[in-house]
């Protein structure tokens, strides 16, 4: 019977090639809490506008943070960086809250 499966010479090649964290980058960081704010007001805010509601900020932050959120899992980063990600619309929110802005 040949070996030729087991053959040193043909490297091993694996279905699934080996996980490797991606490199966290500020860049990377802003792009992940943009798009999540531009798909969340460009989705909810005119819902609101057809039908002359208010819109609920807090809420839409909280739906911002969610998405944020599950963007930086799927880019396998730390949990420290998810934390952060999914944070800061609602800070962002309270802040100009608590200044009376919003």
């Amino acid at each position: 019977m040949s070996d030729h499966l087991n053959h040193p010479a043909h490297p091993s090649h694996q279905a699934i090639p080996e996980f490797q964290v991606r490199p966290v980058t500020l860049k990377y960081l802003l792009v992940l809490q943009g798009l999540p704010t531009l798909g969340v007001v460009a989705l909810g805010a005119p819902s609101y506008a057809l039908f002359n509601q208010p819109v609920p900020w807090m809420e839409m932050s909280l739906v911002i943070g969610g998405v944020a959120f599950f963007l930086t899992y799927l880019s396998s980063y730390p949990w420290r960086y998810r934390i952060l990600e999914a944070l800061f619309a609602p800070a962002t929110w309270l802040v100009l809250h608590l200044a009376g802005k919003v």
